[in-house]
């Protein structure tokens, strides 16, 4: 729902102001090494075997090339362990947040 791309969540995405502002750093520092965290998300949760389905929100032909991309690296050279180390200590102090959603059930 947008935490992890350049222009960030909606304004009413239910995330914590803390958790948006760790998702935000993480792009950032991704953006500042030249990657992409979508890439890295992407290839994360596709070798993740803990994960057994994964939804990708696409808009334009380009996105769907860069996650064919993504995936065809992933086969081949793997994900970039650096970054990905990088990232999850940037979210460590939001590891394991969440938000309410679905049907109130008072």
């Amino acid at each position: 729902m947008g935490l992890f791309t350049e222009q960030g969540p909606p304004e009413w995405h239910p995330a914590s102001p803390d958790l948006k502002s760790a998702c935000k750093a993480a792009v950032s520092h991704c953006n500042s090494k030249g990657k992409k965290i979508t890439k890295l998300a992407l290839q994360y949760s596709l070798a993740n075997k803990a994960i057994s389905s994964v939804l990708v929100g696409k808009s334009s032909v380009s996105q769907v090339e860069e996650n064919v991309a993504a995936v065809t690296e992933l086969e081949g050279l793997g994900m970039d362990q650096e970054t990905l180390s990088e990232v999850v200590a940037i979210l460590e102090p939001v590891r394991n947040l969440t938000w309410p959603s679905g049907i109130d059930q008072k």
